[in-house]
């Protein structure tokens, strides 16, 4: 029973049944076709949404170095430096990914290992330069015999032993060698635990060594091997393999706060990206007790490293380290994926265990390119509905988003359950913004990419967006004083949704410079 809904000569949203009333940014049609599982819309009163561009071959080689600077006999290039802007490499490896030989190279300049201007001569600088780091810094704890038997030192070894030596086990490249300590079935009957293998010892090394030279600000936490192990695989080197992984901590640390802070925001920005892309699917989460997210904690912490195949892993990490559309866009291929699993969430599931065990019961059953390009897809679309409200917002001088409530506000939150509930009875009641949900793709045909098409939403229609079912928060004025809710209402007397502070910098600070950007 899909929704369709089309555009009535009075400007309401109608569904094909006949029914005026639907919920603002209701769920989106999924369709099956050539670009993977996720909805298409169009209409002529929407936006022209761009094109999805995750559908092109892997970077490479050839392709590599038609970035730089060409050499020819009578004119060598002997600096060998990049001519292509980063933008142009990043927009290629988001829409392809690397091919397996090159990705070595690339990660470097991904991870700001290499400055995107250096020259072969830098290079050469750098890798010399870091080794030499490296290794004083890994013989500074390894012939230090008083600092090896401090409680921190002890208590760290046996954490990062134990972590390691569960971790992909099996991969050929972290196999145990009886070489080193025996096989498997001693050292488990001994010690509880496998046998080792001269990667897995490097890699110990390597995190010992993060442990110290982190150590002032977080040092080692339990996961982190998991995000060591692919950059491990690629490199299989000691000191680029640390430099890489200190360069991915540096974006990854606030997962791993012991406050839980970091991962309190990304589940809360969850959320609401969720609530704006797919409301029916928000309601039953919250009516399941489910709407904290934590489904979702495992795929966010290691960035889907347990939920796909270790090869597609890392085809998600390079395209995830892009940032080109935005910094967080693992929070859209997270959205993705429940949008997909959607149906059956909400016609199945009835408690926040049940959610937990389907949502990990996905591991290995996800298609890597199919939830890359829903990703895209849902970005683009997420971002049009909290621009639509935004613009709303600032042409009535209104704050563009509106503050966090915060854990120690009991009272605060308390009234905002009970303002969802009010609401929620009423959210079949208004009108939908006029988004036309069309059901005429050729599943599989492997035809032209469906285009979505149609103008900007006339500000006309985009004025009678009726309220979310739920709030993030109290609503701000610019001087940040609490408004009520009258000042936000619309001239017809609905509320306008409320976006957070964190959705709305997603795509205030999106790095994405291409057509339509400004929808």
């Amino acid at each position: 029973s899909r929704l369709a809904a089309t555009a009535g000569v009075d400007g309401t949203a109608r569904s094909r049944d006949g029914d005026a009333h639907m919920s603002v940014w209701e769920e989106w049609i999924t369709e099956n076709g050539d670009l993977g599982a996720f909805e298409v819309v169009s209409t002529s009163t929407t936006a022209n949404l761009p094109r999805p561009i995750r559908m092109q071959p892997a970077l490479s080689a050839e392709r590599w170095f038609t970035f730089f600077e060409p050499s020819t006999a009578d004119q060598p290039n002997t600096e060998f430096r990049m001519t292509a802007d980063s933008d142009t490499v990043c927009r290629a490896v988001f829409a392809g990914g690397i091919e397996e030989d090159m990705r070595p190279l690339v990660w470097k300049y991904l991870l700001s290992i290499y400055p995107w201007s250096s020259t072969e001569r830098e290079r050469q600088a750098i890798d010399k330069e870091k080794a030499d780091e490296y290794w004083i810094l890994k013989s500074k704890w390894l012939n230090d015999q008083e600092l090896k038997e401090t409680p921190d030192f002890i208590e760290q070894t046996s954490r990062i032993e134990k972590d390691v030596l569960r971790t992909d086990r099996t991969l050929p490249l972290f196999a145990t060698d009886s070489g080193f300590g025996g096989g498997d079935e001693a050292n488990i009957s001994e010690h509880g635990l496998p046998g080792s293998s001269a990667s897995l010892e490097k890699m110990k090394d390597i995190l010992m060594t993060f442990h110290r030279y982190d150590q002032g600000v977080l040092g080692y936490v339990q996961g982190m091997s998991d995000l060591l192990a692919p950059i491990y695989s690629v490199y299989q080197d000691e000191p680029t393999t640390f430099w890489a992984f200190t360069a991915f901590m540096k974006r990854m640390r606030s997962h791993f706060l012991r406050d839980q802070s970091g991962m309190q925001d990304e589940l809360s920005t969850m959320a609401q990206l969720v609530e704006i892309a797919n409301p029916r699917l928000h309601k039953h989460l919250v009516q399941c007790d489910a709407d904290n997210m934590f489904c979702c904690y495992r795929w966010l912490l290691i960035w889907f490293k347990r939920e796909f195949g270790f090869e597609d892993v890392l085809r998600l990490w390079e395209v995830l380290w892009t940032d080109y559309l935005t910094d967080r866009f693992v929070l859209f291929v997270a959205l993705a994926i429940l949008q997909r699993h959607a149906d059956a969430i909400i016609d199945h599931l009835r408690s926040p265990e049940e959610v937990l065990k389907y949502v990990q019961d996905l591991s290995d059953t996800i298609d890597l390119n199919d939830a890359l390009k829903g990703a895209e897809m849902c970005f683009y679309k997420v971002r049009f509905r909290v621009n639509a409200v935004e613009q709303i917002r600032k042409s009535r001088n209104l704050p563009l988003f509106v503050s966090s409530i915060s854990d120690d506000e009991p009272a605060a939150a308390a009234a905002v359950k009970e303002e969802n509930e009010e609401s929620s009875s009423a959210d079949a009641e208004v009108p939908l913004m006029t988004f036309e949900w069309e059901d005429n793709q050729n599943s599989g045909s492997g035809e032209k990419d469906p285009l979505l098409k149609g103008d900007e939403t006339p500000e006309s229609d985009i004025s009678r967006t009726p309220p979310l079912t739920s709030s993030h928060g109290s609503i701000l004025d610019s001087d940040g004083k609490e408004m009520s809710p009258e000042d936000a209402k619309l001239d017809d007397g609905t509320t306008l949704p409320r976006i957070s502070e964190a959705v709305h910098r997603i795509f205030a600070e999106s790095s994405y410079n291409g057509v339509n950007s400004t929808v």
